[in-house]
Order: structure tokens, then sequence, then C-alpha cells
């Protein structure tokens, strides 16, 4: 989707989904263990999300953590997540015929297809997956771009920006077992 009205509508779905997901505890306790705050904590652990790659800075977590308390806030986040579809160039939502393990993998490779694709042709992508991480939103969120029968599984925003650090990832080999 490039055409404004229609990121307008995904804009409104992505922010339905964040509100649901910041209000809801667990979530925010996984989302929060899941942050690396610093250079430090990214090497030790090679996974997670790196506070610089969303264009945070990189703080010693002693200090991080209370501060996130402050500054990560349901409105900021939204805020943040409008500002960003508005600067967007489109919106791709990736959907799969049934909800099995085989379309699941057939979405992921589409989704591996068009970062790659995106990535050579120097543009930057993200993703916003909150209208189908929230279940209660994504039969809608489908229906309202009208996929009828197919289950949206991956959102991303996608553009031009800024490069920014990338999460640290351990080796295949370290996480696969044989």
């Amino acid at each position: 989707m490039t055409e404004r009205a229609a990121i307008a509508g995904v804009t409104d779905y992505v922010l339905e989904g964040n509100s649901a997901q910041m209000r809801d505890k667990a979530f925010m306790r996984e989302l929060v263990s899941w942050i690396r705050f610093n250079e430090a904590e990214a090497l030790a652990t090679m996974d997670g999300l790196f506070s610089p790659a969303s264009g945070n800075p990189s703080l010693p977590s002693w200090v991080a953590r209370p501060l996130l308390k402050l500054f990560f806030t349901e409105s900021g986040e939204n805020k943040k997540y409008r500002e960003e579809l508005d600067s967007s160039a489109g919106v791709v939502v990736l959907a799969s015929d049934r909800s099995d393990k085989s379309h699941w993998i057939a979405v992921g490779r589409a989704c591996q297809r068009f970062g790659l694709q995106a990535t050579a042709l120097g543009l930057k992508y993200s993703f916003i997956n909150q209208p189908v991480e929230v279940a209660a939103l994504r039969q809608q969120f489908g229906a309202s771009l009208g996929l009828g029968e197919r289950r949206p599984d991956i959102v991303m925003r996608f553009g031009t920006g800024p490069d920014l650090p990338r999460s640290l990832r351990r080796p295949p080999e370290l996480v696969m077992q044989s």
C-alpha cells in the first residue's frame, strides 16, 4: 500500500494494537527483558533488541531501566508510530491462505525476499506487527484490508531513512540442533 488513505487505515490498527500491548503487563515484562541497552549487553547475549537499533541511546542498564518507565509510554510510542507511518513510502501486509506451519513458512520466505529486495534498492523497512500480534485485532484488521479468509501474518513499513545499528544475532549453529 502506498496510498495515504490506506496507510492511515493501517496506522489506526497499529496504534490500537500498540495501546493493547503497552497495557498488557506480561507483554511489557517480556519486551523489557529483551531490550539490550548497550553494546556490552548486546555482545554478551548476541540476541534481543539493541536499543540504538531503534534510534535510542546506548546507556548503562542501571540508568536505562528506570528511565524506560518515564519515556517509554503508550502516548509516546503511539506518537512515534504515527510519525513513522506518516513518513513511510508504504506498508506491506503479508498474509497466508491458511493458519498452518507450511503457510507460515511461505509468508516468512516472502518476508525475507521483500527485505532483501528492499535492501538491494537502498530502502529501509521495519516491522509494525501490532495488528497481527494482538489476537483480538487480527481478523478485524484482515477484514479491513479485504483479505477474506486469508490470515494477515506480517506487517512492515518501508521507505527511506537513516542507517541505524543492527541487533546482534548468534550464529545459527549455536541455536539449531542437528
